[in-house]
Formats: C-alpha cells, structure tokens, sequence
C-alpha cells in the first residue's frame, strides 16, 4: 500500500476542525500563541505531509495551519 492510498483526506476536502491548538508556530525556541479560534471551524485541505494536513482557513484571510488526522472531520 503506497502513501497516497492510505491518506485519510485529499487536497481540495471541505473540512471542520474539532480541536483547539495553543500554539501558531514555535519561533526561536518561543511558543507563538494562537491569533484565532479554530475550532468548529471550516477549512480546506491545502497540502499534506506524512498524517499532518495543511489546512487553509479563507475566513481568517486563508490562515494556514498544520494539523493531524484526528483533529478534522471531511464535510464533503
């Protein structure tokens, strides 16, 4: 069974995200805290990376953020 296959979603998925993260990004061994609330949340699978998927958020002028498998539920 090659990657591809065992993906859970695919660029392009409507997604929600069921999880709140605390930290946007780590920046000189500082944790940035999170700008907005995304949990329950709407976005688009954008890209991937092993179980982590990149997730577009146009609401909040297409913020991007990296978030694994068992944070997002596939609206269509």
């Amino acid at each position: 069974m090659d990657m591809k296959s065992e993906l859970k979603f695919k660029v392009g998925d409507l997604i929600v995200c069921n999880w709140q993260p605390r930290v946007a990004a780590v920046k000189n061994d500082v944790c940035l805290p999170m700008k907005h609330t995304i949990k329950g949340e709407m976005g688009i699978i954008v890209g991937h990376r092993c179980s982590e998927y990149e997730v577009s958020f146009p609401q909040f002028q297409g913020y991007i953020h990296t978030l694994s498998t068992s944070a997002l539920e596939r609206l269509c």
